[in-house]
């Protein structure tokens, strides 16, 4: 549980945090010289309950504005601090206006320097406090004289923010993030970052991701509540020696995070929120300064629902910047202008891949309302439930940090249907799933009213002709999945609509009759089409145009324009190659010449065409920096092709 303390320069926070921990979180030693915090200050103290809790003393002047906004990414809770003799100030309100675009979740409120300012005056500015939060989203909140001074107040304050850790929410982040606030090197160690951790769990010798450029380095030791440790867990302010890297290397602003949590982007959508006081609106297109942990550069915003936003309103906005940032879903970034001047808005980050086509569609915008809810699982259903793509679980996971195992869980009950895909989990919900199979049903209607002779169509031809903007892995498993539950037929190598069937005319029976004994008997050399036309007093184009057909329904397989092999001869092929394969490991143009006994130019025909119907793979190479031969083999690609039918794949 990490608490935020808010307020203006000299209100006394620093103060007011050593007399809760018994820690000064001013650290550095111009802090000490001018008596103000510049940059965060973080202290720790058991709550008594077996928990720790951390407070982050944020600077309060306008100067450091932006490593106040680097530190309230991950509070929990604020607590405003405003001082008795000096009443709300210009900075209580910004720094108030942060976390509240920040979203941090609630607020206490301590006045200080009671002992100063006396009783009268300490009863005014409370209820100038409590009245002025009252027009803010926090409402009623907390509020506790104190004075750090003569302890008056203290404990009452410690007891109410000790006891927070009871309400904290049960869905939380999975894997370590750490945002670095410090960086520098320790003499015979190494390099040593610090920051507050955002989410997950980090251990002594963990591999991690540092920075844009991911370098992976190794956590060599951890030094958390300035003690040393084995471990650092989440809201735990810590310093990590880590090895793998240069100290040019590493940058305050980088982010340190799991290897699960490799994403990165140049262009997020998010919900901002300017507030009803803001000194101005934000229109479509200006560039603002983004605040997003302890980086900050220039952003370029694109309103997706409107021209602007003006104070008080919500809108969904794209930011794209040139950098690429380590960001996840639902982390929260402070908008300036680009002068650094006035703090406009907060937003909360929906989609760290958003699309630049149809951004602004009526049904994106619902897309983002679904991500905007506050628990990922929820979001997750909303989301799968109304986009007409598929979902990557697998990247999703990792984009909002949870466990996939547990949004597949929240997901079990909902009509979804799942597909693995090269190691990732795709889900296809009702919207989704249906347009899917209306656009392939349409488009295997359509070719087989124009091409009623042909059996269906080839599985990449199809893919083309109806969803185009789906990968070909993921196509290949749902079609796969939809002739299983007998949605789609397979022929061969073709797709088609169940009930479609290619038939022969009753001549076309008859010739095939006389045909097909013809094919068997030459077995791995059978007759050529003009051998067959002659032999049955046929045009030869009559012959060819039925093996054709007869092709196209898989009951024969064409080796060149005139040569067709019947499947059953191409099986009794493919159990041969199996077993040259396993005594070799391999097969030659010769080792299969020699088993089948026939030239060498018929049997490279023959295996070039298991190669094409995937049944074998050819593997060649050459001697390096010559032009000979080093290997020229085969091997098995799909063992399974000629078991019963061709397969999908």
């Amino acid at each position: 549980m990490i608490i935020g303390t808010a307020g203006h320069i000299d209100h006394g926070k620093t103060s007011l945090v050593k007399a809760l921990t018994g820690v000064d979180a001013d650290r550095l030693p111009e802090e000490k010289a001018r008596g103000i915090t510049i940059d965060l200050g973080f202290a720790y103290v058991p709550n008594g309950r077996g928990q720790t809790i951390g407070f982050v003393d944020v600077p309060g002047h306008e100067k450091f504005v932006h490593t106040m906004a680097a530190g309230a990414t991950g509070i929990d809770h604020g607590l405003l601090v405003v001082a008795a003799d000096d009443g709300i100030m210009p900075q209580t309100k910004e720094h108030l206006r942060i976390l509240d675009l920040l979203g941090v979740p609630s607020l206490s409120v301590a006045i200080t320097k009671t002992d100063l300012a006396g009783e009268q005056r300490s009863q005014e500015v409370l209820h100038e406090v409590q009245a002025y939060l009252a027009s803010t989203r926090f409402g009623q909140v907390p509020t506790h004289l104190v004075s750090s001074r003569t302890g008056q107040g203290i404990e009452d304050l410690k007891q109410e923010l000790f006891s927070l850790v009871d309400d904290a929410p049960s869905e939380k982040p999975v894997h370590f993030r750490l945002a670095i606030d410090r960086v520098f090197v320790v003499k015979g160690v190494g390099v040593a970052i610090t920051g507050a951790v955002i989410a997950g769990q980090v251990k002594v010798g963990d591999s991690l991701l540092l920075g844009v450029k991911q370098y992976p380095v190794k956590v060599r030791s951890i030094h958390a509540q300035n003690l040393p440790a084995q471990e650092a867990g989440v809201g735990t302010r810590c310093g990590i020696v880590i090895s793998g890297v240069e100290y040019s290397q590493v940058e305050r602003g980088d982010w340190l995070v799991a290897p699960e949590l490799p994403y990165q982007t140049q262009r997020i959508d998010c919900e901002v929120q300017l507030p009803m006081d803001a000194e101005r609106p934000i229109k479509d297109g200006e560039q603002l300064l983004l605040h997003h942990g302890t980086e900050h550069l220039l952003t370029r915003i694109i309103v997706l629902n409107g021209s602007e936003v003006l104070p008080g309103q919500s809108a969904y906005v794209q930011c794209a910047f040139d950098k690429p940032l380590s960001i996840c879903w639902h982390d929260r970034v402070v908008l300036r202008d680009s002068n650094a001047r006035h703090t406009l808005a907060g937003g909360l980050v929906l989609d760290i891949d958003p699309p630049i086509r149809g951004r602004k569609k009526p049904e994106r915008q619902m897309a983002l309302k679904s991500l905007s809810q506050a628990q990922a699982s929820r979001a997750l259903i909303d989301l799968i439930a109304k986009v007409p793509e598929p979902i990557n679980l697998s990247k999703w996971a990792s984009v909002m940090n949870r466990s996939q195992s547990e949004l597949l869980q929240a997901n079990s009950s909902q009509e979804v249907n799942s597909l693995e895909v090269d190691g990732a989990t795709y889900l296809l919900g009702e919207t989704c799933e249906h347009l899917i199979q209306e656009k392939v049903m349409s488009a295997l209607g359509k070719f087989h009213i124009s091409d009623p002779d042909e059996p269906g169509l080839a599985i990449e031809r199809l893919r083309r002709m109806s969803c185009p903007l789906l990968s070909q892995g993921l196509f290949k498993v749902w079609v796969a999945d939809q002739v299983k539950r007998q949605r789609l037929a397979l022929s061969g190598s073709f797709i088609h609509l169940p009930e479609h069937k290619v038939e022969l005319t009753p001549n076309e029976k008859i010739i095939w009759e006389k045909i097909y004994p013809r094919l068997l008997d030459g077995q791995y050399d059978p007759p050529w089409v003009r051998d067959l036309a002659s032999a049955l007093s046929e045009p030869e184009a009559n012959i060819r145009m039925l093996l054709r057909k007869v092709s196209r329904t898989s009951g024969l397989v064409q080796l060149v324009p005139d040569l067709f092999y019947p499947v059953a001869t191409m099986r009794i092929m493919a159990d041969i190659i199996r077993d040259i394969v396993e005594t070799d490991g391999h097969i030659t143009v010769i080792s299969f010449k020699d088993r089948v006994g026939l030239g060498r130019k018929r049997a490279i025909q023959i295996l070039e065409a298991f190669d094409r119907l995937g049944y074998t793979r050819r593997l060649v190479s050459y001697k390096r920096g010559k032009k000979e031969l080093e290997k020229d083999h085969r091997i098995l690609r799909n063992t399974d092709l000629f078991a019963t039918e061709v397969s999908v794949s």
